[in-house]
């Protein structure tokens, strides 16, 4: 009876364990068909996901803007509410009407900057642009005229030397300027996205309203949020990054751009006094590029020394001297009073972060990269801090270090 209930245990194993081979077998079985049939379609997987992400971009591109609208308008709301609670207590016991009213002028500066930019700016450009793309040909033959005439004075120098030289430099001007017309008249019959972008635009407006007008519960809400799925001293602590890297971000973003506009309206001024050509594109240039850390300055400084050389030679000389003035007035006074210590990273980190950030976003990532990059230090410094503590609560090498570096310097004074 014994040897029974044996063999019909190692029986009933035998079975179990075939059952579990069984399975195995039909799922890896499954999983080779899944994987055949996956690598079949891939190109109609891979065409569904690309519809399915920019139909999710498409929805939630408004939300996005309108959250970028509010970031940006922030500071500036804070601003104007300031100003009109010290105007009176009418507006400080109608909060809910100094807010609408703060939102308003807001919207109303924007509104006018942007009727401004499309009635003035935008068709001045345009005209500058296809001014400057149909004689770009006849600057730079006149340019190689006044050099040959120039060098030919020369005798060990030739003329045609240079000339190759210059012409080199210039080709990725003159191939940008002789495909400009094309590329604006692109621009002007692409319709329907245009009005897909207006649409948005519009719809992001109304979103930042009513996000700025209830921020407090938005913020609110998000916090409950995370005090509901974190526990407290963790919820604690990323509250706190959340506000430092609030404060990181927009202090740059916001401070960046005001000096960029100083920048660029500053070259405006200074363009046209010295008479520099098309002096609306320079400066656009100047401007905008200056919102790129570190390298932005040297980015502007290139095509406007390279197209005012193209019209007026001598004239270039002067352009460089004074972006280089600009430059300067920028990095060591208007940038520091306007930006102070908001990212407080050494001008190695901030190159750093422009080329990585750069590589992967192109221009808005090397304009990005400075802030996320400061963050990151931030953090970064305060754990390893923490941790060197930790380790060393009463004796710290580097004190003693330092103690020790300190010693044969005060031995070797001179006592009276």
């Amino acid at each position: 009876m014994r040897r029974f209930d044996n063999f019909r245990r190692s029986r009933n194993e035998q079975d179990k364990l075939l059952a579990k081979i069984c399975i195995y077998a039909f799922i890896l079985l499954a999983a080779l068909i899944l994987f055949e049939k996956v690598i079949g379609n891939l190109p109609n997987i891979g065409s569904s996901i690309t519809k399915a992400t920019n139909y999710l971009n498409t929805l939630t591109a408004p939300f996005l803007m309108g959250f970028a609208i509010a970031y940006v308008m922030n500071p500036f709301l804070n601003f104007f509410e300031k100003i009109f609670k010290k105007s009176g207590a009418f507006f400080q016991n109608h909060v809910k009407i100094t807010r609408i009213l703060s939102i308003l002028i807001n919207y109303v500066i924007i509104i006018g900057g942007t009727v401004w930019i499309v009635i003035y700016l935008v068709p001045e450009v345009r005209d500058s642009i296809i001014t400057f793309a149909t004689n770009v040909t006849a600057y730079s033959d006149a340019m190689n005229v006044r050099i040959q005439n120039f060098f030919d004075r020369i005798v060990y120098i030739n003329s045609a030397d240079v000339n190759n030289v210059i012409n080199r430099l210039l080709a990725p001007v003159k191939d940008i300027s002789q495909n400009a017309p094309e590329l604006l008249e692109t621009i002007a019959v692409n319709v329907y996205g245009f009005g897909r972008i207006t649409i948005q635009f519009i719809m992001a407006i109304f979103i930042a309203f009513y996000m700025l007008l209830d921020k407090e519960r938005f913020s609110l809400k998000a916090k409950k949020g995370i005090y509901t799925f974190f526990p407290k001293e963790k919820a604690d602590v990323i509250l706190r990054s959340a506000i430092r890297t609030h404060h990181i971000f927009q202090n740059f973003i916001v401070g960046k751009a005001v000096d960029s506009l100083i920048i660029g309206i500053l070259a405006f001024i200074g363009l046209n006094l010295m008479k520099a050509p098309y002096p609306l594109i320079l400066s656009l240039i100047i401007g905008v590029t200056n919102m790129i850390p570190y390298f932005g300055p040297f980015i502007g400084a290139i095509p406007a020394i390279l197209i005012t050389l193209l019209i007026n030679p001598p004239l270039a000389i002067a352009v460089g001297i004074f972006v280089l003035i600009l430059q300067q007035f920028d990095g060591n006074y208007l940038g520091p009073k306007i930006l102070g210590n908001s990212v407080d990273l050494n001008p190695l980190w901030i190159i750093l972060a422009v080329l990585i950030g750069g590589a992967f976003m192109g221009p808005v990532g090397m304009f990005v990269g400075v802030p996320v990059f400061a963050t990151i230090k931030t953090f970064a410094s305060e754990y390893v801090n923490r941790k060197y503590t930790e380790k060393y609560p009463t004796d710290d090498p580097l004190s003693i270090q330092t103690d020790a570096q300190e010693q044969p310097e005060k031995s070797n004074e001179i006592v009276p």
